[in-house]
């Protein structure tokens, strides 16, 4: 009875705290415009501790009382944001943990939470709260195009100049209006990777272990990732001039997740490549952020991608049969 009363108390207390941390990031990524950068990645990650700790029940009280409290300093509609996406994702990979579930049931169920929260959530905010966040997400995005080009304008650009950049930003903002779907699909398992990963850190301190996902050098995907991304390509080509038209946001959408893996496999590659061949590791501090942020590194890192899929570069294949 004693033992009982103390891991109840012992669980209160962690609780409580999990959710005065889970408030704290919120206020700061509310309010301090660069830490929200990087606590956008770890949000859930108080709720994942709380639910490997003490389970589910003492990880949905901390999600609740985070999230009142959110509403009330910080807003309604970023409290709602938050249970919607980042709690519900935090309870469900926090139990998975405290299952010990394997690592790809794991990654598979959190990604599968995330994403029913999402919608959800978009649901909520529509019909309970009158706001349509896709709307007031694609409105943000508009307003962002002139004052980056007004920023841009301060370096001395002349008007042709200034138009085509104005220009070239509108065609890139349309265009992530039209991927936005695949690309909150991406977002759930890099979420859950991310907190897994930071939790696993967190909890070793504590003694618990948790299994791994198999070896950087050892991840593959299937070939049909990049048959997929030829067969979008074409369709994006045959409906070029019409973007309304439900196949071209099909397809860029599919082509969006299918070069977001193929980029990943590339850097795999390049990983496995340096590797086995005693070259030097830092290089892919390198290679990473340039992929990500120059297109035509990306896009190279998707070919090198495709071409370790299709023909199994690191004879993958051979080894598992």
């Amino acid at each position: 009875m004693a033992l009982t009363y103390r891991r109840k108390t012992s669980a209160m207390v962690e609780g409580a705290i999990c959710a005065a941390i889970a408030i704290v990031f919120n206020l700061l990524f509310a309010y301090v415009p660069f830490m929200g950068i990087i606590l956008n990645l770890i949000m859930p990650l108080p709720l994942v501790v709380c639910g490997m700790r003490n389970g589910m029940r003492w990880s949905i009280m901390a999600a609740v009382v985070s999230t009142v409290l959110v509403a009330m300093t910080v807003n309604p509609i970023h409290a709602l944001f938050y249970i919607g996406v980042y709690g519900v994702m935090g309870i469900v990979l926090g139990e998975c943990m405290h299952r010990h579930l394997p690592a790809k049931k794991l990654l598979l169920y959190a990604s599968i939470g995330a994403l029913v929260s999402i919608g959800i959530n978009m649901l909520l905010a529509l019909y309970v709260m009158g706001i349509h966040p896709v709307d007031m997400m694609f409105q943000s995005l508009d307003e962002a195009v002139p004052q980056i080009a007004s920023s841009f304008n301060t370096g001395g650009m002349t008007p042709e100049q200034s138009a085509a950049f104005t220009a070239q930003m509108t065609e890139m903002v349309s265009m992530i209006k039209i991927i936005l779907p695949g690309a909150m699909l991406l977002m759930a398992p890099i979420l859950v990777m991310i907190n897994y990963w930071a939790a696993r850190k967190i909890l070793a301190r504590t003694g618990e272990t948790f299994p791994e996902f198999p070896p950087v050098e050892e991840w593959s995907f299937p070939p049909v990732v990049a048959l997929v991304y030829i067969a979008a390509l074409f369709v994006i080509q045959y409906f070029q001039s019409d973007k309304t038209h439900m196949a071209f946001t099909v397809a860029a959408n599919v082509w969006a997740i299918c070069s977001m893996l193929l980029m990943v496999q590339g850097l795999v590659f390049v990983y496995w490549y340096l590797k086995t061949h005693n070259k030097p590791m830092w290089w892919m501090k390198v290679i990473i952020p340039v992929s990500m942020f120059i297109s035509l590194a990306g896009l190279i890192m998707t070919y090198i991608g495709g071409y370790d899929i299709l023909f199994d570069g690191r004879k993958l294949r051979g080894k598992k049969k």
